[in-house]
Order: structure tokens, then C-alpha cells, then sequence
């Protein structure tokens, strides 16, 4: 049995596809297709079902996909620890336009970690350059189709107002709101480029009543009744802690995914470390 075996069956049943496993590792198919079946030849038990062209994870593959998720996870971060992070002395250039308050929460840990890497980080969402930066977290993007890109994360977006708000509880369509008072966290964000888009789909321009770019203004402004916001779905126990409640508007069903977008050529070293552990930090819950 062999690490690249493993490392083979672990990509296969994230994706569940030979092909993905194969593109990332610059392999033939037919090399992932056959180190998997003497991995089972070795263990004696099948860890796919194959039907025709397609396969699926079985009860055994997923007991194997457990143990070597925390197993790789330890591996790979050792590894990064004594690899190349300490001959890379790059300055890690990153530009922000998501999820920026994980993104801080991931650079403060990660310096925590590599005290010696040096970042220069922008959070801005228009008027720079983006061929400046090794490493740039956003949305799907024509203007990233040169890029190489990883999928840090999907949600679901959900309209939100205050736990006091008369629409509270009642199932509406996104056009009945057309005359109640909405807050912006940002004019240039990419959560309320998706809400004004929302909006014009249903036939309206949302009345716009705060605009803010502080995340714990904006929470406040909703909890106090000022407007309707937009936001991750909620779990249903955060609902009534937070004092603000996800609306049911039966026609939006908007979901926000963000990559991490880098040039291949320079994804080595710091930046390729740095992405990984972003990665890691995102498939953890973290």
C-alpha cells in the first residue's frame, strides 16, 4: 500500500470522479483507475460501486475517506512546516472581495503560526489592478478565466430583518417587497450586487434606508427594525439568539460560492501554503 494510493482513493471520494483526480495529479485515468482497484485488491473490499461510467463512494470508502481526512491533514501540514514555506521568503500579496472577516481571522492564525511571512493585503472592490496579487478571494468572475482557482466555499443567501419586523413568519415574494426599507453593507460588495440584482429580476429598485461597511453596524441596524439585509442562511437555533431572522421569500434562491483565484505559475512555496491551510480552515468549519 502506498501513499500515492491513498492519495488517489482521497481525491476520488471527495469528487467521486477519476477524471478530477487525474487532472490534479497530470495522470492518465486509466493510472487512477487501476492504483485504486489494487488498493482494494489490498484491502480486500470494493470502496466504490461502478455503474457503467459513474462511481459512488460506498459504506467502506467512506469508513477509509474519515481516517485519512485527519491523517492527511496532519501530513500535508508537517510537510508544508518543512518544505518549502522556509526557503519561500515572498511576500504573500492578496486582494480580498469576500468573506473578510474569515479571511482576517485566517491571516492572524496563519502569522501566528509562520511569524515570518509577510503579506500585503488589500480589501478593496474596484480601481485596482488585479495582476498585482498572487492570491485573490472572490466569486466566480470572466475576468479570473486566466486564473487557476479552488472552491473555498458555497452558501445559501438568505433576506434577513429584525425578530420585531411584521413580515416575520408569513411566506412572501420578493416583489411584495418593494416598499419596505433595505440596508447595504457595502455599495461595492458582492452580497448586495446579488441583492440589487435579486430585486430588478422581481421588477423593483430596493429602497435603500442605511448603507454601512462595518459588519456589526450592519447586524445592529437589522436587529433594530432599520430595513431587510441579506446574509447566510441561518441554523434555526441562531435565529432567536441573534434577534434577527431569515425572511421566507419563496423566488430567492440566490447562493454565493468564493474561490481563491492564483496564477499556476506562481503557486509554490508561502502562497500555495497559505491557500492550503485557507482550505483546510473552510472544509473544517473553522
Amino acid at each position: 500500500m502506498e501513499i500515492l494510493q491513498l492519495r488517489y482513493f482521497y481525491e476520488s471520494a471527495k469528487s467521486q470522479n477519476f477524471t478530477v483526480t487525474a487532472k490534479k495529479y497530470l495522470v492518465p485515468v486509466s493510472a487512477v483507475s487501476s492504483s485504486i482497484k489494487r488498493l482494494e485488491k489490498e484491502l480486500g473490499c470494493q470502496l466504490f460501486d461502478r455503474d457503467a461510467n459513474r462511481i459512488r463512494l460506498n459504506s467502506n470508502g467512506r469508513l477509509l475517506q474519515q481516517s485519512l481526512c485527519a491523517v492527511f491533514h496532519e501530513l500535508d501540514d508537517t510537510i508544508a512546516k518543512l518544505s518549502t514555506h522556509n526557503q519561500d521568503s515572498r511576500e504573500i500579496k492578496l486582494l480580498v472581495r469576500g468573506m473578510r472577516r474569515n479571511i482576517t481571522n485566517f491571516i492572524t492564525e496563519y502569522k501566528t503560526t509562520y511569524p515570518d511571512t509577510s503579506f500585503k493585503i488589500v480589501f478593496e472592490q474596484e480601481g485596482v489592478d488585479f495582476l498585482d496579487y498572487d492570491v485573490i478571494i472572490d466569486e466566480e468572475n470572466e475576468r479570473y478565466s486566466e486564473y487557476e482557482r479552488i472552491e473555498l466555499f458555497t452558501m445559501q443567501l438568505r433576506l434577513k430583518c429584525s425578530v420585531e419586523h411584521s413580515l416575520c413568519n408569513k411566506t412572501l415574494y420578493l416583489n411584495q417587497l418593494c416598499k419596505q426599507p433595505f440596508i447595504l453593507m457595502d455599495t461595492n460588495g458582492n452580497m448586495n450586487r446579488i441583492l440589487l440584482e435579486a430585486c430588478n429580476r422581481a421588477g423593483f429598485q430596493p429602497q435603500i434606508s442605511v448603507v454601512c461597511n462595518d459588519i456589526e453596524c450592519y447586524e445592529k441596524f437589522l436587529k433594530c427594525n432599520m430595513g431587510i439585509g441579506i446574509g447566510r442562511q441561518s441554523e434555526p437555533s441562531a435565529e432567536t439568539i441573534s434577534g434577527v431572522v431569515d425572511l421566507d421569500v419563496c423566488d430567492f434562491k440566490e447562493r454565493y460560492t468564493l474561490y481563491a483565484y492564483y496564477v499556476e505559475k506562481e503557486y509554490y512555496g508561502n502562497v500555495k501554503n497559505f491557500v492550503e491551510f485557507i482550505k483546510r480552515k473552510v472544509l473544517n468549519g473553522s
